[in-house]
């Protein structure tokens, strides 16, 4: 905002100055430097500030996943903006979202004189700091500018996306899914960022591609959300999976026109689902079911320590209540000699509930259950009212990153914080005035338009003209085509196609012996062998026996189909070992894991540190049939019957 005094001569004789508006006569013009409208008398705001804001906020969001490094800087530079504009303007006007996050890197400072690790306490103390500023900065920006920031959050989710997906490595999955090797990551250190990444920008991708009216854009848009989706699941990230089912439920909550889109989507899924399932048990399709499968029992795989990781969690925010060990701190805690985590320490608690109790104490809890009831009353508003998509978008993926948080914290990385920080930034709007959420319509009928002039004429005749005659409008309603039919024509079509491909689906028998190993010298009083290697060699007997060439030549020894295969794992935090032989007959399946089984105690009785004992043998009368026919029958109709809602609905819009 600028005042510029003008003399009259100065007037005459150019008219007007090289600051703001002028009008004649000596009069003072505030206007707005931004906008060139007038305004309100202040000091002078520089043209570029608003857009150097944006376009850093730009290159912010673009090289986050690619650079880390420059998270810093940039965000450091967007902070610096984002004051010269404070000071400039004299306004500091921020949602109630952005007033109570500032508590984060608060709490995080306050935690500093008890961290246990000083210096990296303080390292992210200043990159929550930065990242706070950032989100102030971008909730300060109009609407245009601050689509433009979503925007290019959406073109980095696809870019990191797409390559994601083109560096797969081959996917190889032990101890029933719960240990996958081959996953995608992308520009990230591990595929749960990827996972988390894919959480907190998937409802942004969605209500994008949404808006335009061009039909032939929103299939463009649409199809471009396929390879977000196939990272997603690339992943393997089952915490990120919930997520975002977490995400595009809030979604469709705060943008109900959204319904049969993602209601087509998730039909797709299903489908994808359930076609991988006929696929077959082998490739990468087996993985990703087994994948799937493990949902049920997340705890079976042997390099999990989440137990440990939340006791160790729970400790340190006992032995310092109120501030916590400082950010980043758990890792140092972790180094104690009294730690059972010592050899391999935790970055974060794996829960952002446990991350934050630990971490900052008391202090930080009460922010987290601040902000918490802040977002909850934010969702009620965007439920109850009309909300842009530059609010509900960013707004459900903060949820969904809120429910991954419940299951894992990968938001060390500075990319995933960073964007986090832009969708706080975004969602902070919800606070703003809102419209409320206008009910349907009632149409009245009309007769005829002549009528209508008629009755105004009767009512003004000093202001009657003469019209040419209209036309007269039909007061019988538009009888529309029902919407029904054709989705429930292809529901049947489709339920009858599944029933028929599953009585026709192969399926395999898996029967299952159980080993265990226990330590040689025991019984020749020599030292024993201790439990942690004990535990190392039962692992590598579990790979031993697994090993494709050595399962195929007990399969021509037995003389059973070659499409038998068998898997060996160890259970968690024992020396037990669980072989798992499938076949296409359950006593082909029996005999493969009594094989095994039996090759395992030979290959001990060579090795001097163990003794291989069968505990279970394996039998043809419990063996378990896969794929489960009646699951795949429950996800085809689920599927069958979300496509044809989906469909029912776009035909009803139309």
């Amino acid at each position: 905002m600028s005042t510029v005094a003008t003399r009259p001569a100065e007037v005459a004789g150019a008219g007007a100055t090289s600051q703001g508006s002028v009008a004649g006569g000596g009069r003072e013009v505030p206007t707005d430097r931004a906008t060139g409208a007038p305004g309100a008398v202040g000091p002078a705001a520089p043209y570029a500030l608003p857009d150097a804001i944006t376009a850093s906020l730009v290159v912010l969001a673009l090289g986050a996943p690619w650079a880390p490094g420059l998270v810093l800087p940039v965000s450091l530079l967007v902070a610096v903006l984002w004051g010269l504009r404070v000071v400039d303007t004299r306004r500091l006007a921020l949602p109630p979202l952005v007033v109570v996050a500032a508590g984060i890197p608060l709490a995080q400072a306050a935690a500093l004189p008890t961290a246990v690790d000083p210096v990296r306490s303080a390292v992210l103390t200043v990159a929550s700091a930065l990242g706070w500023a950032c989100a102030a900065a971008l909730a300060t920006l109009t609407p245009r500018r601050r689509a433009a920031v979503l925007g290019s959050l959406v073109v980095s989710l696809l870019v990191v996306s797409a390559q994601a997906t083109t560096d797969l490595g081959g996917l190889t999955s032990r101890a029933g899914g719960s240990v996958v090797d081959g996953r995608a990551q992308g520009p990230f250190a591990q595929p749960n960022e990827l996972g988390a990444y894919v959480v907190l920008l998937l409802p942004v991708c969605v209500a994008l591609a949404a808006r335009p009216r061009s039909r032939a854009a929103r299939a463009l848009l649409g199809l471009a959300v396929v390879p977000v989706l196939a990272a997603l699941a690339l992943s393997l990230s089952r915490g990120a999976w919930m997520g975002a089912a977490a995400a595009t439920a809030v979604l469709v909550l705060v943008l109900p026109r959204l319904v049969p889109a993602v209601a087509i989507a998730l039909g797709g899924v299903s489908t994808v689902v359930l076609g991988l399932a006929l696929l077959g048990t082998t490739g990468p399709a087996a993985v990703v079911l087994s994948r799937i499968g493990s949902l049920g029992d997340p705890s079976r795989s042997p390099d999990d320590h989440r137990p440990q990781i939340w006791e160790l969690a729970l400790d340190a925010a006992a032995h310092r209540p109120v501030t916590g060990v400082g950010a980043g701190g758990l890792e140092t805690w972790a180094t104690r000699t009294d730690s059972a985590l010592t050899l391999e320490t935790p970055l974060h608690a794996h829960n952002l509930v446990l991350t934050v109790l630990s971490e900052t104490g008391a202090v930080g809890a009460l922010v987290l259950v601040a902000l918490a009831l802040v977002l909850l009353h934010g969702l009620w508003r965007a439920a109850t009212s009309t909300t842009s998509w530059l609010v509900a978008a960013p707004l459900a993926g903060l949820a969904g990153a809120a429910v991954h948080g419940l299951i894992d914290m990968p938001w060390r990385n500075p990319g995933l914080t960073a964007t986090a920080w832009l969708l706080a930034g975004a969602a902070a709007h919800i606070h703003r005035p809102l419209r409320p959420r206008a009910e349907r319509p009632t149409v009245t009928p009309r007769t005829t338009r002549a009528h209508d002039q008629a009755a105004t004429t009767d009512r003004a005749p000093e202001r009657a003209v003469d019209r040419t005659p209209e036309q007269v409008v039909d007061p019988t309603p538009v009888r529309r085509r029902r919407a029904w039919p054709l989705p429930t024509v292809l529901a049947v079509l489709a339920s009858a196609a599944l029933v028929a491909g599953l009585y026709y689906l192969p399926t395999q028998h898996e029967a299952t012996a159980v080993v265990g190993l226990r330590s040689e010298a025991a019984s020749e009083g020599q030292a024993t062998t201790g439990p942690d290697e004990l535990k190392l060699i039962a692992q590598q007997y579990s790979v031993a026996l697994s090993d494709e060439a050595a399962v195929d030549e007990l399969v021509d020894e037995l003389g059973i189909p070659a499409t038998s295969t068998a898997e060996a794992t160890v259970d968690p935090e024992t020396t037990t070992v669980r072989i798992a032989a499938r076949s296409d007959d359950p006593q082909e399946a029996s005999d493969l894991a009594d094989r095994i089984a039996r090759s395992a105690e030979a290959r001990a009785d060579e090795d001097p540190q163990v003794v291989a004992t069968t505990l279970s043998t394996a039998s043809p009368d419990h063996t378990r049939v896969t794929p489960p026919k009646p699951l795949l029958l429950a996800c085809g109709l689920s599927a069958i019957l979300v496509l044809a809602v989906g469909l029912w609905l776009l035909r009803r819009q139309r």
